[in-house]
């Protein structure tokens, strides 16, 4: 096996980790969270549920994928490899983890971390909405990163 087979095999395996994470975080612990804040960061925060210890989980997983991403590019890009699935894959790994800590991490620690702060509930709410929307779109990014990795595998 090839160095870029390994890097390709390995991002799309990260991938898949990262879709799977992320479809199982909107639907099931998104909703808990983000069902009436602040009480419900509040009632969150002491649940089993927050006790997963999610952030250490994706401290691990999204280097890894990013990592993955943009090395089985410019291994790909360096043997003139570079395919349009594999170009678009790595565009979106990119965009979402970008996304994730200009965004995504500083909200959620200020709702979870700091219960919501000193912000208003009628906005809290409002917020947390335009979250888990703007994170429906996140996961779409990345089921596009997933599916074009996949095709850059299955063309080789």
């Amino acid at each position: 096996m090839t160095l870029y087979a390994s890097i390709l095999w390995l991002y799309t395996g990260m991938a898949s980790v990262v879709l799977g994470a992320g479809v199982y975080e909107s639907f099931v612990v998104h909703p808990a969270w983000s069902r009436k804040p602040p009480d419900s960061f509040v009632w969150f925060m002491g649940t089993q549920t927050s006790r997963m210890n999610i952030a250490p989980f994706w401290a691990a997983v999204v280097p890894l994928y990013a990592l993955s991403g943009l090395g089985a590019w410019f291994v790909a890009l360096s043997a003139g490899r570079a395919s349009l699935p594999l170009t678009v894959s790595a565009a979106c790994t990119v965009s979402a983890v970008v996304w994730t800590l200009v965004y995504f991490r500083p909200a959620i620690h200020r709702f979870l971390d700091l219960r919501g702060g000193n912000t208003p509930a009628d906005r809290l709410q409002s917020e947390a909405r335009l979250w888990v929307l703007l994170n429906g779109i996140r996961i779409a990014l990345v089921a596009v990163s997933w599916w074009s990795a996949l095709r850059a595998v299955v063309a080789g």
